[in-house]
């Protein structure tokens, strides 16, 4: 990959170079993932080992907040896997349109504008309002750009 990088041809093509440094960011994200969790995995059978020659209720505790961490993250592995579609991965325009209802639909738009707002932000996608229409305080037509892997899916 280096090698990839390091060629002058490699930085002509913007959007070649820039889905190539994406790519690397993600499989050493991924990398990084693996890691921690086979750490936190090893962490569990020790403690295991050293349960099994004398309980202590401060080392159970420890075992047990780390499987709950390794579940948790063997959960998010298990969604991206059944995201499998090329499309999954990519980023998504989410367009949400209070056509009729007055300003009660309005209100609602902006509630779900915010919840996928912050959705979006907490599952460390960028988001970009790229256009916002509303009357009486509230949005009538709203899309947001999100952009990050599996937003779409």
């Amino acid at each position: 990959m280096n090698q990839l990088i390091s060629q002058a041809i490699f930085w002509d093509n913007s959007v070649t170079f820039y889905q190539t440094l994406q790519e690397i960011e993600y499989l050493n994200a991924t990398k990084k993932k693996y890691q921690r969790s086979h750490f936190i995995l090893e962490d569990i059978k020790a403690a295991l080992e050293l349960l099994e020659l004398s309980a202590d209720e401060e080392l159970l505790q420890e075992a047990q907040s780390n499987l709950t961490q390794l579940q948790q993250e063997l959960e998010i592995v298990e969604i991206q896997q059944l995201l499998s579609s090329p499309c999954d991965e990519k980023g998504a325009f989410l367009v949400i349109a209070a056509e009729v209802g007055g300003i009660d639909a309005e209100d609602w738009a902006a509630m779900l504008l915010r919840l996928y707002h912050r959705w979006a932000v907490n599952h460390n996608h960028k988001v970009h309002l790229v256009k916002s229409e509303g009357d009486l305080g509230g949005v009538k037509h709203t899309t947001l750009e999100i952009t990050g892997r599996y937003a779409y899916g």
